[in-house]
């Protein structure tokens, strides 16, 4: 295998069929799921209501991103596994939220990264990458903000 196939991570010849692409969204699945849970019980344990309506929006736009995931992978022929990781726990509420904006990170991180390998292969799978990543992208600001006004040297 010469440099350019072992950067682009593809043998010659090697075929990219669609059931190649179900292991990585069935991953992606099981980490937005583990996230979801994770903003709910970090929405439970809030301090304060403002705090809490907040992680519970930001949870249900985490849903509506489970259930993209979800169709996709039916529509695929694969099934989903509804059995999720534990989440994250934090000493306090900054924490808690800290975490869920590096897993929400990461997560458009990997979006981006899983766009430039599929394209131009499965546009479709593209464009739901780069939704996913514009949706994440959103939820990031969202948490942010809440970890802004729960971090009370952020405005030093």
């Amino acid at each position: 295998m010469g440099f350019w196939e072992r950067l682009i991570g593809a043998r010659p010849g090697e075929e990219k069929d669609r059931q190649r692409l179900l292991p990585e969204l069935l991953a992606n699945y099981r980490a937005e799921a583990r996230l979801a849970r994770q903003i709910r019980e970090h929405a439970a344990h809030a301090p304060h209501q403002a705090g809490a309506e907040g992680l519970r929006a930001v949870a249900e736009e985490q849903d509506r991103i489970v259930q993209l995931l979800h169709d996709k992978i039916v529509a695929l022929g694969g099934e989903v596994n509804h059995k999720v990781a534990p989440p994250k726990g934090g000493k306090n509420y900054w924490v808690r939220i800290v975490l869920d904006l590096e897993d929400t990170l990461a997560l458009r991180r990997r979006y981006n990264e899983q766009a430039s390998y599929r394209d131009p292969d499965f546009p479709d799978i593209v464009a739901l990458y780069r939704t996913l990543e514009h949706k994440k992208a959103r939820l990031s600001a969202l948490l942010r903000d809440l970890a802004l006004r729960a971090d009370p040297h952020a405005l030093d």
